[in-house]
């Protein structure tokens, strides 16, 4: 009886074994051929894959499976597998709507993984910026991306970066960054640039806290944003969750007096999103005159006007002002003296930023193959900074636009030719 069961057995399993065959597929553009790597393919709601490089796929195929094919920026498809024998080949047209959550990112390749990309590219998500306090960004960048370095001069005064070495900018009477003030790399915040048309970049009216997204791109990237021989960063303010609405208080408590307080609005639809935050941060610093204070005010928002035009704005607000202690000597630092610098103290050096700024951005799609972006902003600053023997006192005002022109043709052989054609002018009166 035993030896009839185990034979059994044994031909069920070899039957179930003959059932599960796999079936074959390539995932390609329907317009030019071109193979689409990184496809979806869900069989049944029991199983999912991803197409290769090629295009190229196999799932365990079976009559009646239901087969969905997706992929970003197309239609997706669905059908029924019907003969296990025959290859699946399914072509994908380009949709002519808009997505309703789109990320426009550095990369100007089809495909957007990381890995794939000609030049060095990090990304840093919201899980990364909170790793720490979350209002200091210097703590994610330095942690997280290599070849880059972010430094404060006090509190959350005078940050800037360092991207393979460059951008400190020269100290004194040589050169005009004689407080911090980062050169050679670009800031960006929500597609709107915080570098200056003198190729300054302050962050002092940044408001980090409020940041869910970092892009770093280091080396050259002028063919996309002018003049940055260091490197871009790309910031952008935390995206709504969508199809939810929320009103929440946030409260931070540190030590040597840090207070932060954070009250947030957000609202998410299928066809826009709307973020608002007001705070205060208040520190009274780790050394003798290191306090420190900032008041912001951040409004977001993206709206889908119709299947070919959206807007996206943003406006912010910012009074910051930061103590400067000074440097400390090598033989303060030996002994644990944060007294700090007394010509600093005795002149009351300090940071004070008060800012605003305001960038409205159109996306428009002519076709499946032309689509323009267009960005219009301003900012009004009015800044004074001093130290031991200097002082600055400048009311920049900055303005211009930005447009770029995304286009994607298909030729025959399966041969794509895509580009990014762009202009960006920006003015300074000061």
């Amino acid at each position: 009886m035993k030896r009839i069961i185990c034979i059994g057995a044994c031909v069920l399993a070899f039957i179930y074994a003959g059932a599960q065959t796999n079936i074959k597929g390539k995932v390609f553009d329907a317009i030019n051929n071109a193979p689409l790597s990184g496809a979806t393919i869900n069989y049944s709601g029991k199983g999912e894959t991803t197409s290769d490089k090629e295009g190229n796929f196999s799932i365990p195929c079976g009559k009646s499976i239901r087969v969905t094919v997706s992929y970003i920026g197309f239609d997706s498809r669905q059908f029924t597998i019907k003969d296990c024998n025959e290859q699946l080949n399914i072509g994908l047209t380009p949709s002519s709507k808009y997505l309703n959550d789109v990320e426009i990112t550095a990369t100007s390749t089809r495909n957007k993984s990381i890995l794939y990309q000609p030049s060095s590219l990090t990304k840093l998500t919201t899980i990364e910026l909170k790793r720490s306090t979350g209002l200091f960004l210097d703590d994610a960048i330095n942690t997280n991306v290599p070849g880059v370095s972010m430094s404060r001069r006090s509190v959350s005064g005078g940050q800037q970066f360092n991207i393979r070495g460059y951008g400190n900018g020269v100290r004194g009477t040589n050169g005009v960054s004689s407080n911090f003030d980062g050169q050679g790399y670009k800031v960006y915040l929500n597609g709107i640039p915080i570098t200056d048309a003198e190729g300054i970049t302050l962050l002092d009216d940044i408001d980090f806290g409020s940041v869910g997204n970092v892009e770093i791109t280091k080396g050259p990237s002028g063919t996309l944003y002018g003049l940055a021989i260091a490197g871009v960063v790309n910031l952008k303010t935390i995206k709504p969750e969508k199809g939810k609405t929320s009103i929440g208080q946030e409260v931070v408590l540190g030590s040597y007096g840090l207070e932060r307080y954070t009250t947030h609005f957000q609202m998410s639809t299928d066809h826009s999103s709307l973020l608002m935050n007001y705070g205060s941060q208040h520190s009274d610093g780790f050394m003798i005159h290191n306090a420190s204070r900032k008041k912001f005010v951040n409004v977001a928002g993206d709206f889908q006007v119709n299947e070919k035009q959206s807007l996206n704005f943003y406006g912010g607000y910012s009074d910051s002002y930061d103590e400067r202690a000074g440097e400390l000597t090598i033989a303060q630092y030996d002994a644990k003296d944060y007294s700090g610098n007394p010509a600093y103290i005795q002149r009351n050096a300090h940071s004070n930023i008060i800012s605003f700024r305001l960038g409205v951005g159109h996306t428009y799609s002519f076709n499946n193959h032309v689509s323009n972006t267009t960005t219009v902003f301003g900012t009004g600053m009015t800044n004074n900074s001093s130290s031991a023997a200097g002082w600055t006192d400048k009311d920049p005002i900055n303005y211009g636009v930005r447009s770029t022109i995304d286009t994607r043709f298909g030729l025959n052989g399966g041969i794509t030719v895509s580009g990014i054609t762009g202009i960006e002018a920006q003015r300074q009166h000061a």
